[in-house]
């Protein structure tokens, strides 16, 4: 987790303090248009509003808690393992990748 530029660092803050829910998230740089892709759970939106009522309101249903394991960064791409405890009890280990645009927003999110 060393060695980050600052959308790294926004990211891998945001990740740390994840209970934040969309209000910390809204704090890393996005281009506007921005898409988040989540292909297991059919999800493909785009932009702040949709990430919050789809993503967010699916994360706050499960009761998700967020456990950063580690963050890579290499070239354009921040990759963030992560652990995931839903109200059940039940564990999602995530593999989420997000591609930055060369004006250092976040351009495109890929939750695996």
């Amino acid at each position: 987790m060393n060695n980050l530029s600052p959308i790294g660092e926004a990211i891998k803050e945001y990740k740390l303090n994840a209970g934040g829910g969309f209000k910390a998230w809204s704090r890393v740089p996005c281009a506007e248009h921005y898409r988040m892709h989540v292909p297991s759970m059919g999800f493909d939106v785009t932009g702040h509003a949709e990430v919050n009522d789809v993503i967010f309101g699916w994360l706050t249903d499960i009761g998700a808690q967020q456990e950063l394991m580690n963050i890579v960064e290499f070239g354009a791409s921040v990759t963030c393992f992560l652990r995931i405890t839903d109200k059940e009890g039940a564990v999602l280990e995530i593999v989420e990748v997000f591609q930055i645009d060369t004006e250092g927003h976040v351009s495109e999110i890929w939750a695996l």
